[in-house]
């Protein structure tokens, strides 16, 4: 498992010295994201009626957290479950499905080293402009809100390696995680109140590991005290979230996996 992890983390780093381009674009596409929000919402709205509905304290720590949130959680789904499609295209798939390591395992690997990589990308990137508004103390709240996004990236795996399979199971390729990405950023309240939603969606909110990555940028950006203590218990959900979404998609990978293997056949 360590080894299949540092593969590729290997892999990731190739990619981005081949194409420094979107590493660059990685860095500025918070900072574009915020610039947008509120160029809209000076036109529209009001930034401290923003503040006031969404119960936030320092709204522009907020925003570059919460951006930093929403691309590294996007970019997780897209990357992990990718990985299988990506492979189909090139016509590896067979040989990767097949490998002595197993399949579910090589998934794991890929997602969890996609993930580290996505959320320090993104969370570097906001670092300087969250430190410049909220000095040391604003580094350390970003600081927390980036350790939850790790712990939540765990079961975000979890989802995409679903996605995943169901794609290689439907043969719809993009579709259903393109179709995955939109959902989780519109139920988990990045940039709105939860309130605002229909039912079904503030109840889809509930499950997914966004939503509490969310609340901890929310509770880093207006608790003064009791912030470690809030946090660690939004922590403690992610951790269950990862224990069962995990377990449920490496066993569904995994009867997928035998399947193949007594049929001879992918």
């Amino acid at each position: 498992m360590l080894n299949l992890f540092k593969a590729e983390l290997y892999s990731i780093m190739a990619w981005y010295r081949s194409n420094r381009v979107m590493l660059v674009l990685s860095f500025l596409w918070p900072y574009a994201t915020v610039l947008v929000l509120l160029a809209l919402g000076s036109s529209y709205g009001s930034l401290e009626e923003w503040r006031r509905s969404m119960g936030v304290e320092y709204p522009l720590i907020y925003l570059f957290a919460a951006s930093a949130v929403a691309f590294a959680s996007a970019g997780i789904i897209e990357s992990a479950s990718g990985v299988a499609l990506w492979h189909r295209w090139v016509g590896t798939l067979p040989y990767v499905y097949l490998a002595p390591a197993g399949f579910p395992r090589y998934l794991l690997a890929s997602g969890v080293a996609n993930s580290l990589v996505m959320a320090l990308i993104d969370f570097t990137a906001v670092a300087p402009a969250v430190v410049l508004l909220g000095g040391l103390e604003g580094g350390v709240r970003l600081l927390l809100v980036l350790l939850v996004m790790v712990i939540g990236s765990l079961p975000l795996v979890g989802i995409a390696i679903l996605a995943s399979l169901a794609s290689l199971m439907a043969r719809e390729e993009g579709n259903i995680i393109y179709f995955v990405n939109p959902l989780l950023l519109l139920a988990s309240g990045i940039f709105y109140p939860l309130e605002v939603l229909p039912r079904l969606l503030r109840l889809a909110s509930e499950v997914l590991p966004v939503t509490y990555v969310v609340e901890a940028a929310r509770i880093a950006s207006t608790y003064t005290t009791g912030l470690g203590r809030a946090v660690l218990g939004v922590a403690y959900t992610l951790a269950v979230m990862t224990v069962i979404y995990n377990m449920v998609s490496l066993y569904l990978i995994g009867s997928g996996e035998r399947g193949v293997r007594r049929r001879g056949v992918i």
